[in-house]
């Protein structure tokens, strides 16, 4: 080999070994703004210009956590599956650009790929992914959340709109009559189809469109009537779906709902004489002033439409909420002081768990956060706080404790001050409390704390006790999930709400025969609250008879399934420190009885569970989507076995039933 040659491949290779040992440079990332916040990404990478983020950067994670999506990775495996809000199953693969969002395929520039314990993905997909829009501001881009969907459906008796969000949303009715029903949706932007003509169940159309800016939007939604119809607006559980019923030629529409006053749920309308309808653009009410709230602050203290024009309604006022402005930390030489300042007053409830959690929160109710809000950074021993409007009326601020601490919660006229001791607590129990903050009269008042006997069908039912005590030790209280109209899952005709009736009949048969005495929530293919009721109702009437009961403990029976049929096996959820032994005990014998696959306990704020006073969990026996679980799940003797390790389970955790009390004689 010529000996120029060779000295010029061993100049080429001690270069490339010198670029190879370079330090990486940190690729600039820009600025983003969101729900009111500017930040940067920093774990990032470029590929062809494309923008890819760790999906452990601080920024990202905070994203994720406020847009309620749940990132599922580890070094090493091949798929990065993200869980939305909605919620909506994100699969990406490592090395390949195709991902999934639901049943839908997508490709994106670039595959995702993994450096080093972390995964990057490229910004572009994950941003169409959770629903939010990138909009370019100068040096920041805003991400504006959006309704990702605007379902249009035909319920034999009349019609169902629906919009989904990417964050929970809040309707405002702004303008009513014979002829048009306009809701605001504030904080969201949309690029859905602007018009959508319909012509069926009394729905003509349904027009939508955007105003506003980037950072503060607003989205109409004008439902166009044949002039004889009734609007019922009803929202889902977590408030990221938000439906309208029309009923054409109804008296009533009895439908309930948690998303707007009273006054503003169903409009009423008497049939006018024919007139031609023309479809128009949507332009903002007369006299409307865009909102200038961040996308968290959705519920306004004024009507948007100050002048309705002549032959319209007039909605009702919305009741007037208290602001929480801001929260502010002050180190004292006991500890830590939260200070929150309310304009307005708001009832409250807090709750402090015990050890190990040490978790504190406290939910004002009748109040909005304004961007000014911003939880502060603290000193021990308090680790973080978070602040959120987990509904349109109730603003949640949370503290995580490192150790155990006393807090005392003080109201006082310009808000309420949480006080965190510095030193070390011997105390180890939930504490509770109630009050109400700031100058007035709250906008809503809190239930009564323990169950009462023909109270309000819809209490809220927190346990905020210390412990809970049973009045009947001998009951336990069997859920058997879906029911009615609710089928739940539903595989080659086989439905999941006959199941869990069958397994819970069967439960029941077993604990009587042990000496136990066993209410059913339901015990026939039936709704436990009405048919076609929102979830909140239905559920909660499901607590409520264990509530009322002073049940000993409740089991929720259900079947699990996917969208696709590999995931397979038995989980039993539990939300509450007192629930987690009891769904030990059960899913320990449904793991030794049964022969699926054990997936453990996990812990989840299912409704269920979280809002029984007692002892509570619920099972997922298998998954109907799952070939092999599903003959197991249509064989009677397998749900027998069921039936059988969930009594034992119930067994082990509470022992014998006591013994029955007798008369005085």
């Amino acid at each position: 080999m010529n000996r120029s040659i060779a000295r010029i491949s061993s100049a080429f290779a001690a270069l490339c070994f010198a670029l190879l040992c370079m330090p990486r440079v940190a690729v600039a990332a820009p600025l983003w703004r969101f729900a009111g916040r500017t930040f940067a990404f920093t774990h990032v990478e470029r590929r062809d210009a494309t923008l890819l983020v760790g999906i452990d950067d601080p920024a990202l994670q905070r994203l994720f956590h406020t847009v309620g999506a749940i990132v599922t990775w580890k070094p090493g495996a091949r798929y990065v599956l993200i869980a939305t809000g909605e919620p909506t199953i994100v699969s990406f693969a490592i090395g390949h650009r195709t991902y999934d969002i639901g049943p839908l395929a997508v490709r994106s520039k670039v595959a995702p790929f993994a450096h080093g314990r972390e995964a990057y993905i490229e910004f572009d997909a994950l941003a169409r992914a959770l629903g939010l829009r990138k909009i370019a501001d100068g040096a920041t881009t805003i991400l504006q959340p959006q309704i990702t969907n605007l379902d249009v459906r035909d319920e034999g008796n009349g019609m169902r709109v629906v919009a989904r969000g990417a964050i929970p949303l809040q309707a405002r009715l702004v303008r009513a009559s014979t002829r048009q029903m306009t809701y605001a949706f504030i904080g969201v932007g949309s690029r859905l189809t602007h018009i959508r003509s319909v012509d069926a169940g009394g729905l003509v159309a349904v027009d939508i469109s955007q105003v506003g800016t980037a950072a503060n939007p607003t989205t109409y939604v004008t439902l166009d009537l044949d002039g004889s119809s009734h609007v019922a607006q009803v929202g889902s559980l977590d408030g990221r779906d938000i439906g309208f019923i029309i009923a054409p030629g109804a008296s009533e529409v009895a439908l309930g709902t948690r998303a707007a006053p009273a006054s503003v749920r169903a409009v009423a309308t008497a049939p006018p004489t024919p007139t031609p309808r023309i479809a128009v653009p949507l332009r903002p009410p007369p006299n409307a002033e865009l909102p200038t709230v961040s996308p968290w602050n959705r519920v306004a203290n004024e009507p948007l439409a100050t002048s309705p024009p002549v032959g319209e309604v007039t909605p009702a006022p919305l009741v007037t909420l208290a602001q929480v402005n801001t929260i502010q930390a002050e180190s004292t030489p006991n500890g830590v002081t939260l200070h929150v300042t309310l304009t307005g007053a708001a009832s409250f409830d807090w709750h402090h768990l015990r050890a190990p959690d040490n978790r504190f929160w406290i939910d004002l109710h009748g109040a909005t956060l304004e961007p000014t809000a911003i939880p502060p950074s603290t000193g021990a021993p308090i680790e973080n706080v978070r602040a959120d409007q987990i509904d349109p009326q109730t603003v949640r601020i949370a503290l995580s404790i490192a150790g155990v601490h006393d807090v005392t919660v003080t109201p006082s006229a310009t808000g309420v001050d949480i006080v965190v001791n510095g030193a070390m607590s011997l105390a180890d129990a939930s504490t509770a409390g109630t009050g109400v903050a700031g100058t007035g009269t709250p906008s809503v008042t809190l239930a009564a704390a323990a169950p009462v006997a023909g109270g309000d069908p819809n209490l809220w039912s927190v346990n905020p006790v210390a412990a809970y005590v049973p009045t009947n030790p001998r009951l336990i209280v069997i859920d058997p999930g879906h029911g009615g109209s609710d089928r739940g899952a539903v595989r080659h005709g086989v439905a999941e709400a006959v199941l869990t009736l069958d397994m819970a009949k069967r439960l029941r048969a077993i604990l009587e025969a042990r000496g136990w005495q066993v209410i059913m929530t339901r015990t026939k293919d039936v709704d436990v609250y009405a048919p076609n009721d929102t979830a909140e109702q239905e559920l909660q009437a499901r607590d409520n008879i264990a509530n009322r009961a002073g049940a000993r403990l409740l089991v929720s029976i259900h079947v699990n399934a996917y969208i696709n049929a590999g995931p397979n096996g038995t989980t039993t959820y539990y939300a509450k420190p007192i629930d987690e032994p009891l769904a030990r005990d059960i899913q320990n014998e449904l793991a030794a009885q049964v022969g699926t696959k054990n997936d453990g306990i996990v812990k989840s704020h299912l409704y269920i569970p979280l809002h029984a006073f007692m002892p509570a969990c619920l099972v997922e026996t298998a998954f109907l989507s799952n070939p092999d679980d599903f003959a197991l799940l249509t064989d009677p003797a397998w749900r027998q076995k069921v039936a059988v390790a969930i009594a034992d389970g119930i067994t082990d955790y509470a022992g014998a039933p006591p013994p029955a009390i007798q008369p005085q004689q």
